[in-house]
């Protein structure tokens, strides 16, 4: 629904002068809710006052949440299970909806509140959504750090703001209430003042003016979750691909780096496929990789951590010897045995391993540095074996035992487990994806493996929240 109020371009004049010189328009943004809990909780109420192309409307809607309402919330917002009984639900009233906020700087009081349940909200219905924001909580405290409280009910009593009791908690009133705050401040404080907090605040920021019209249209359409990014550059050039885990809020950072015109001026459109998390863009990632479709984004200023795995080589005898290499991101024919930070801990950790197994280290190569030439080795010297290494019937055996138990080279931070299946859930939406990973790498087919430097820190974060989690081996 959508109400022009004539009264409102008298009476929010100053500021409408302001905010229409701003790069994007702007909708000041009130939502009712059933509740505050992101995911389980839904939408009463929306109510917009949009200041866009010099001209001021309001929207607002009254919304069935499609589950009970409370009477706590009842008693708090006036608005009762009888009242949304034959409201529309949000699916119904998101095409109209979606116009007035893409595109637009959402301003709200607690903007986290109201811009995660739109995102949310859109999400059900399928439907990307994305916008930079501006919370007006710190933009109360910049500009009045005297006052200890920035809550709406201090900021109105403060500035003698007029709204009838009946209206406060009703989305419109707020809406109505904090648009009187921002033209009170701007007249008290004076624009440049007023502007220099509000720029500031904008997170995370406007795209910059060098970006090519359609290219800001395909941004503004991203949703801010987990996904990969593809770049499509002209000239037939390679796609260029990035995993994000707030798709637009990242982009848009990466954009604030004036380093990048140059290289983005290339671009010509950008396609978004979406993830259930951060892991699951990496999992996407790999099989684009495998499927040479798009090269990842090498960015020179970050420098990757490094990672270690044993490697086993057979000799001119034919006896499997252990190597440490540096684990190297793509796409492996099978998992890496092992994942170490450093070559020391690798060494120790092949010691260990050799001794519970009954491994001889002579034949691993990897008897300590310090062992004279003509020394025994350690199985020989406490009397495990004789001494001859290079027996055809015993590196056969030998061979297959580093086979066997290889897989069971620790993990750094991964604790006892070497294999996980993870299941990765999209909020929102409640989709599913079953992620298989080992040594830090994850599982792309039967025959592939992808390792990336990020996955094993990412998989330590995963463990600390072990639901979803099946530990394989």
């Amino acid at each position: 629904m959508s109400i022009v109020a004539n009264n409102d371009a008298a009476a929010f004049a100053e500021l409408a002068a302001v905010l229409f010189t701003l790069p994007l328009p702007v909708a000041i943004v009130d939502l009712e809710t059933t509740g505050g809990h992101f995911e389980h909780d839904r939408i009463t109420e929306i109510a917009i006052v949009r200041f866009h192309h010099g001209n001021i409307s309001r929207h607002q809607w009254l919304l069935n949440p499609q589950q009970p309402i409370s009477d706590f919330i009842t008693q708090l917002t006036g608005i009762s299970n009888e009242m949304v009984q034959n409201a529309p639900n949000f699916a119904d009233i998101a095409g109209e909806l979606l116009p007035l906020l893409r595109g637009h700087l959402l301003v709200a009081h607690n903007s986290r509140f109201d811009y995660t349940f739109l995102r949310h909200a859109f999400a059900r219905c399928h439907i990307s959504f994305a916008a930079p924001t501006l919370d007006t909580v710190p933009f109360s405290r910049k500009l009045y750090p005297q006052y200890f409280k920035h809550n709406l009910d201090s900021i109105i009593e403060r500035f003698a703001i007029s709204i009838a009791a009946i209206e406060r908690h009703r989305a419109m009133g707020d809406v109505l209430a904090l648009t009187a705050f921002l033209q009170c401040s701007l007249h008290d404080k004076t624009a440049p003042v007023w502007l220099a907090q509000w720029h500031a605040l904008i997170k995370p920021g406007y795209l910059p003016a060098w970006l090519k019209p359609e290219l800001r249209q395909h941004l503004y359409a991203l949703p801010d979750s987990p996904g990969l990014i593809l770049w499509q550059q002209a000239r037939h050039e390679a796609t260029v691909m990035m995993v994000q885990e707030r798709a637009f809020t990242d982009t848009c950072t990466l954009l604030q780096d004036k380093n990048v015109q140059r290289q983005w001026q290339q671009i010509c459109a950008i396609d978004f496929v979406p993830a259930n998390s951060i892991l699951h863009a990496l999992w996407l990632q790999g099989h684009y990789q495998l499927q040479q479709q798009a090269q990842p984004y090498s960015d020179a200023t970050v420098t990757p951590a490094k990672w270690y795995t044993v490697s086993f080589v057979a000799n001119h005898h034919g006896q499997l010897q252990a190597r440490i290499i540096t684990l190297r991101e793509g796409i492996l024919a099978q998992p890496p045995y092992g994942l170490f930070m450093h070559p020391r801990a690798a060494k120790r950790a092949l010691a260990d391993w050799a001794r519970r197994y009954g491994l001889c280290p002579a034949v691993l190569d990897i008897t300590p540095q310090s062992l004279g030439r003509n020394e025994p080795c350690p199985n020989q010297a406490a009397g495990i074996c004789d001494g001859n290494c290079r027996l055809d019937a015993a590196t056969q055996k030998q061979n297959e035992l580093v086979l066997q138990y290889a897989p069971l080279l620790p993990v750094c931070d991964w604790g006892k487990w070497h294999q996980l299946q993870l299941t990765e859930i999209e909020a929102a939406t409640a989709t599913e994806v079953v992620l298989e990973a080992q040594a830090g790498c994850i599982r792309l087919d039967e025959q592939h493996w992808y390792f990336h430097p990020l996955l094993p820190k990412l998989l330590k974060q995963r463990l600390k929240k072990p639901a979803n989690i099946v530990f394989v081996r």
